[in-house]
C-alpha cells in the first residue's frame, strides 16, 4: 500500500509539472503536438488510476471482517487484484517516465533517451521476480488446493 501511495503521489505531481513546460502566451503545453507527449499523458493517467485502485484494494483488505469465507475466496482475490493493479501502475509509471524523457531530451543525441528508456524498465522484471512466488502461492492455495479444505455438513459419511 505504501508503494502504491508513492506511485500515486509521483504521477499526480507529474501530471501538473508537464515535461517541456507551458507556453507563456496560451498556457498550453509546449510539446502538445508530439506523439511522445500523448504517450506521457495517457500512461501518467493510467498509472494514477491503477495505483489509486491498488490503494483502495489493499485498504479493503485491511478493513475486512476476516470471516472464514473471506480467507477462502475474498481475501485472496483482493490480494491478487491489488498486486496486479500495482504491477500495472509500475509499468505505466515507467512508460510515463520514459516518454517524458523523450519529450524533454530527444533534441541532442538520439541514443541517450533510448538508453534511459531501456534502463527505466529494469524494475519491472525485478518486481515480477520478487512477487511471482507470492502470487503463485495465493493462486495455488485459494483456487487449486481449496477443495481440500471445504467444509462439509456431515462429520461421517
Amino acid at each position: 500500500m505504501v508503494v502504491s501511495t508513492l506511485i500515486a503521489t509521483g504521477v499526480f505531481s507529474a501530471a501538473f509539472s508537464l515535461p517541456g513546460g507551458n507556453n507563456d502566451n496560451t498556457g498550453s503545453p509546449n510539446y502538445l503536438e508530439k506523439a511522445s507527449f500523448l504517450v506521457f499523458a495517457l500512461s501518467d493517467t493510467m498509472a494514477l488510476i491503477s495505483s489509486t485502485s491498488s490503494i483502495l484494494i489493499f485498504l479493503s483488505i485491511m478493513i475486512s471482517r476476516y470471516g472464514e469465507e473471506d480467507f477462502r475466496r475474498s481475501l485472496p482475490l483482493k490480494l491478487m487484484s491489488g498486486l496486479m493493479m500495482l504491477f500495472i501502475s509500475i509499468i505505466s509509471m515507467m512508460v510515463a517516465f520514459s516518454s517524458a524523457f523523450f519529450v524533454t531530451y530527444y533534441h541532442g543525441l538520439k541514443w541517450v533517451p533510448v538508453f534511459i528508456a531501456v534502463l527505466a524498465f529494469v524494475p519491472i522484471p525485478i518486481f515480477v521476480f520478487l512477487q511471482f512466488p507470492l502470487w503463485s502461492d495465493i493462486v495455488y492455495s485459494a483456487y487449486i488446493s481449496s477443495s481440500l479444505f471445504r467444509s462439509s455438513k456431515r462429520m461421517i459419511r
